[in-house]
This record gives structure tokens, sequence and C-alpha cells, in this order.
């Protein structure tokens, strides 16, 4: 019956059309040049003293080009070598050059840029971001710049080392550290506030970034029902909400598609039924209704709608990923209220569903092993990530932060999940009380975590590791949550 219902779920119009570079492709980014690898929103590019025009995907900047990205928009620069170079929105970057065995810089001439080096500079080869107040020279790192438009720059690390210049002052910034550079003052070094800069989007997109490009960039359809809506402004406002928030989360592949009959249709057993299969690698379906509206003074509606949401690997899959949600809006007028509630509501379902998402990718697809972590303080998950950083093999080791503060690790290269058990057995010390690994998935229990919720699933068809909780009715005791 159950899958009878996930399986009854539909629909959407309006496309966004939106692309990546595959995994395979990246090798066609030619030296000496950059490639635009993924975008959304507003992305423009000026070759040479040209002027600015929309950019396209997989289009080749070399040194003298600029782009630019407008309100709410991102882009991904590949590079040779497996360097990767992101703008935020509102963001503005020049090449300066690039040099194969020698220096690749880049000019931020304002907003934010985040740089992803997956191997380390050999011999004279460097790689620099330059910005008004200072230049940051990096061999192999994982660091974000920032640029105000008064000049001043901020340098975050958090993996490798940055040497950071400011007039006749260098410094070398340590991960977990930021350098603020005020025009004509001298660096100030400081600890970064990780629990901030966690909870900042611009950080969260470039954390799944860097673990979708090792699953393939993988393309998600979304496909709700919304169910009798009508406000006046259009239809299937969760949908596109929902996508975008997917997108803004890393998912660039993500899409809102049409119901046409040529692609599927729903049987009078309510099942959906594909006409060929979606060329999208997973689909999001679901359904959404409009729950109550009421009129509380004569310009003054409010609505709230339900809605659940399922990521499936087809058209009739069991669900790999679900969640619900209940929002609420308000409008001066009955349309603008209902529309104002769906678009809360896919806001809210996108943001639940990303980083979901990302942790189900990691055991569906292969190119990462997902390392669960339950107890543990912010030190002892940090000695964990840089002992499986050090093994051989290992290309980047990036945390997702799920829903409850958890944490698993996406740990990209040529080691399995065997292997990174058995090396945090040897290596874990005395803090690590549990690990056991299956297929690609190793799940690590720190000690001193009694008094969390914790639930550790186990293999498929198995029980779980370990229930342990303070109260026995929470259902987190019985059960995992997507």
């Amino acid at each position: 019956m159950r899958r009878h219902v996930l399986r009854a779920l539909l629909i959407v119009a309006l496309v966004l059309v939106v692309g990546t570079l595959s995994v395979g492709d990246r090798a066609q980014v030619a030296a000496e040049s950059a490639m635009v690898t993924s975008m959304y929103g507003d992305v423009q590019v000026r070759h040479g003293t040209a002027g600015y025009a929309a950019a396209r995907l997989n289009e080749v900047l070399k040194p003298g080009d600029a782009i630019k990205t407008g309100a709410d928009s991102r882009a991904e620069l590949s590079v040779a070598g497996g360097g990767y170079v992101r703008m935020d929105e509102s963001s503005q970057l020049l090449i300066t050059y690039i040099r194969s065995g020698g220096t690749t810089s880049f000019q931020a001439l304002v907003g934010g840029i985040w740089v992803t080096l997956e191997q380390a500079l050999t011999g004279g080869s460097k790689f620099e971001v330059r910005m008004p107040s200072a230049v940051a020279s990096v061999k192999g790192t994982v660091f974000r710049c920032e640029v105000s438009e008064d000049g001043e720059s901020a340098t975050y690390v958090y993996d490798g080392e940055v040497e950071l210049t400011a007039g006749e002052e260098t410094m070398r910034v340590q991960p977990n550290e930021v350098a603020r550079v005020p025009r004509g003052v001298k660096i100030a070094l400081e600890r970064m506030n990780l629990a901030f800069d966690d909870e900042k989007p611009w950080v969260t997109y470039n954390r799944h970034r860097d673990i979708i490009r090792h699953l393939g960039n993988p393309s998600i359809m979304v496909a709700l029902r919304e169910k009798g809506i009508e406000t006046g402004r259009g239809v299937y406002l969760a949908s596109a909400a929902l996508t975008a928030e997917l997108r803004r989360n890393g998912l660039i592949g993500a899409s809102v598609t049409p119901a046409d009959e040529a692609r599927f249709t729903i049987g009078p057993d309510g099942l959906v039924r594909w006409r060929r299969h979606p060329e999208e690698d997973y689909c999001v379906v679901g359904v959404v209704k409009l729950d109550q509206v009421r009129r509380l003074r004569e310009n003054l509606f409010t609505a709230r709608a339900t809605g659940r949401a399922l990521l499936v690997e087809d058209g009739d899959a069991e669900a790999i990923v679900s969640v619900e949600a209940l929002l609420s809006g308000v409008g001066d007028s009955r349309p603008a209220a209902v529309a104002d509630a769906l678009k809360n509501l896919g806001v809210r379902l996108g943001q639940e569903m990303a980083p979901r998402i990302l942790k189900e990718l990691m055991q569906q697809r292969r190119g990462t092993t997902r390392v669960d972590i339950s107890g543990g303080s912010r030190e002892q998950i940090g000695q964990l990530r840089r002992l499986i950083s050090d093994l051989d093999g290992v290309v980047n080791t990036t945390p997702l932060r799920l829903p409850g503060d958890r944490i698993s690790l996406a740990v990209a290269g040529g080691v399995s999940a065997g292997e990174l058990e058995q090396a945090i057995r040897d290596r874990g010390g005395d803090g690590v009380e549990m690990v056991r690994s299956w297929d690609n998935v190793v799940v690590v229990r720190f000690k001193g975590g009694a008094n969390q919720d914790v639930y550790l699933p186990g293999p498929p068809n198995q029980p779980g590791l370990a229930r342990r909780t303070g109260n026995p009715n929470d259902p987190r005791a019985h059960h995992d949550e997507n």
C-alpha cells in the first residue's frame, strides 16, 4: 500500500534550463584556460576588451577575460589540474594569467570567491587570488575570499595553508583562521567562528558542490503535483521554489519539468507510468495541498499549505528521501496569500531535502565514501577528518551538516569503506567507541555521547548498530530519519 501511495504522486510546469559538466568531461579543460562548468542565474562574461554577454555552459575563458554574477546567481570555473573557482552572487573576477607549471592568477574585484584545489601544486607552480588589499597564494588548499565595495578583503582557510601578502607584510594563514585586511592597514588574524561560518548559505553551497562533483553531477527533476491550486499568478510555485532551493544548495542539475503526456500518465490505480525513462538521474515527486485560506480584514489574507516531497530514482521507485512541511503565507488578496504560502513551502521542502539528498546519494552513487559520525566534539570530528585526509588516495574530505547538527563526511578518492574502517580502528584513539562499515558507508561513534539522541542505522536488512536516547518513547530510538 505504501508503495502505491508513493507511486501515485506527481507533476509540474515551467522548464528551468541549467547544466553541469560531468566528472568525465572535466579533463577537457585545456591548459592555460578556464571553463565555465556550472552556473545559474545572471552570469556574464567578457572576452578581452569586448563588452559583457551572457555566459554559456562550457565556455572557455583565457587570460584577460572577465566574468561576473548578478543577484541570486553563482558560477563555477574549472582550471586544468583539478582546480575550481566559484563565484558568489554579485561578484566580479578577472583572469590575470594561467600558466601550466607556473602561476595561475585570478583578480577578485568584488564579492565572494571560493577556491578548491584537489591536488597539491608541484615545483614552481602557484595559485593566487589578488584582491585590492592583499594577495592570497597557495600550492593546494580550500579557501575563500571576500572583497567589499571599499576594497577590504577577508581570507578564510579551511584546508591546507594560505600565504597572504599585504604591502610589505606576509603571513601564513592556517586552517580555521581568517585574515582581514582593510586598505592600507596591516593584516588582522583571528580564529574562524566555525559555528557561525557553517550557517552561511555560501559555505553550504560550496561544501555541497565539492561533494556533488565526485558523484557525477546528477540531475534531478522536480515534479510536484499541486492539487487544485489557482493563485492568479500561475501555478507550480512550490515546485519552482523547491527547485531553486536545491540549486542554491549545490544541486545545480535540478529543474522543473512540464507534465506532458509524452512522458508519463496516471493510471486508474493511481500509479505513475512512464512512457520513456526520465532523462534525469533522480526525480523529486510529491503532492502539495492548500490547507486553509482566511480573510483577516479587507486587504489582509492568510493561507496555509502542506506538502510532501520524495526523492525517487525513477517514476515508480520506492522513496529514497521523504520530507513533509506546513507553511503559511500572507497577502493583500486571496491569490497573493496562496502564492506566498506555496513559495514558503517550496523553500522549506528544499532546505530540508538538500542535505538529505546529498547524504543518500553518497550511498547510492560511486565517487565518495560516506562517514557518519555520532557523538564527539568539534575537535574530535576535526581530528578524525585530518586522519582521513592524510590517507593515501584520499582527494578531499568534505563535511556535510545534517538536520539536528549531525555530521557526515564525504571522502573522495580511491579508499574503500573497509580501508577507512581499518584506518580509524588503528589510529582513531581511545575516543572512538565503535566503527563499522558496509558498501560505501562507515559509521563512527565517539565515547561520551550517552545523553544525545542518536540512532546509527545498520546495513540494509540488518538491525541498527546502536539505539541510545534519553527518552525510550522517542521515535528516533526505533527508526532512522531520512
